[in-house]
């Protein structure tokens, strides 16, 4: 009797086997679908997934667009519209942060695209208000030479340090976030100024602001710079 009971209470080897297998498949569906759903859900921000053309890249985009319109007026010495379209742009460069951050919208297009429309918008425009027009006041050629040479040696030193170390986790830093606000100040205030007649004298003072600025934002990417390739050689050192 005890023999035959238990065929029927454990189903002998063979059926232990199939329900062992059974659990163990179980298990493994069960983990993976975990894992799918932590990596898509909280891995991946939903704009990767919802594609690049995000609102908030959408109004940094239109900004990138608006100046065709900004150094055309410029270069024709309508400094109050220019002015205008200069509001503009710094409103849809509030407008693409708050949205970005509001509705969590940030993507990698976004964050290389943001800094990009304020770096095209400042040099563009100190280019443009450098030159010499008949009729209307500019800004010294010499303040313009010293923004684009900051620009580029930050530019070619990001470069040599890939280069040599591929390194790319390249930030703004504090000081040089300070000196695009500090920049994009002078445009406006240059406009304002020139729109009014008032307070043109003042404008010295401003160039010698963003000189300074132009120089501690510069020295301070320089000097990060040089400690990532310190301790690149000091790794490379360590390890032979």
């Amino acid at each position: 009797m005890l023999r035959r009971a238990l065929p029927l209470r454990f189903g002998g080897k063979e059926h232990l086997r199939l329900v062992a297998r059974g659990s163990y498949n179980r298990l493994r569906r069960m983990s993976t679908h975990g894992h799918r759903t932590t990596s898509d859900s909280r891995l991946t921000p939903a704009t990767e997934r919802e594609g690049p053309w995000t609102t908030p890249n959408v109004l940094t985009v239109f900004r990138i667009a608006l100046l065709v319109p900004f150094l055309y007026m410029v270069s024709e010495g309508r400094f109050g519209l220019a002015l205008a379209v200069f509001f503009l742009a710094s409103l849809t460069d509030f407008a693409d942060g708050y949205v970005a951050r509001r509705y969590k919208q940030q993507s990698r297009l976004g964050r290389f695209l943001d800094p990009l429309a304020d770096k095209l918008l400042t040099t563009a425009g100190f280019v443009v208000l450098a030159i010499s027009h008949q009729g209307f006041a500019s800004i010294p050629v010499w303040l313009a030479v010293a923004v684009v040479g900051r620009d580029l040696i930050i530019v070619l030193g990001s470069l040599v340090v890939y280069r040599l170390t591929k390194f790319k986790d390249f930030k703004p830093t504090l000081l040089g976030k300070i000196n695009t606000l500090v920049e994009l100040g002078l445009i406006v205030w240059f406009l304002v100024f020139h729109t009014t007649g008032r307070l043109i004298f003042l404008l010295p003072y401003l160039y010698a602001i963003v000189l300074a600025s132009l120089s501690i934002s510069g020295a301070e990417y320089i000097f990060r710079g040089a400690g990532i390739l310190r301790r690149h050689r000091r790794a490379a050192q360590s390890h032979s």
